[in-house]
């Protein structure tokens, strides 16, 4: 006799791990619900998909300070892609 299980994952309040950190802005990201892989694409489409997460999420701009502060190099950040990142970093070096 064999048994089937399903498991099924939702967010929850309790999956807020950052709550006393300086990144406890993360817990309110819409990429909270999505796995990790998801903004660590290995192509432009998955670029683009990871972006359109980011478009309605209340912390996009922390994220896409905390990203050029911390110089991230990787994954997509703030709604931004590595190659914008750069760009960024490049026209403020440029201005200063």
């Amino acid at each position: 006799m064999s048994a089937t299980f399903q498991v099924i994952v939702q967010p929850t309040s309790q999956n807020k791990t950052f709550r006393l950190s300086p990144t406890s802005w993360m817990n309110d990201g819409t990429c909270r619900i999505y796995p990790l892989s998801t903004f660590f694409p290995i192509d432009g489409k998955g670029v683009i998909a990871a972006k359109k997460i980011c478009q309605n999420c209340p912390v996009a701009l922390r994220c896409l300070n905390y990203a050029l502060t911390e110089n991230i190099e990787h994954g997509v950040w703030g709604g931004t892609s590595e190659r914008e990142r750069r760009r960024i970093l490049k026209r403020r070096v440029t201005a200063a």
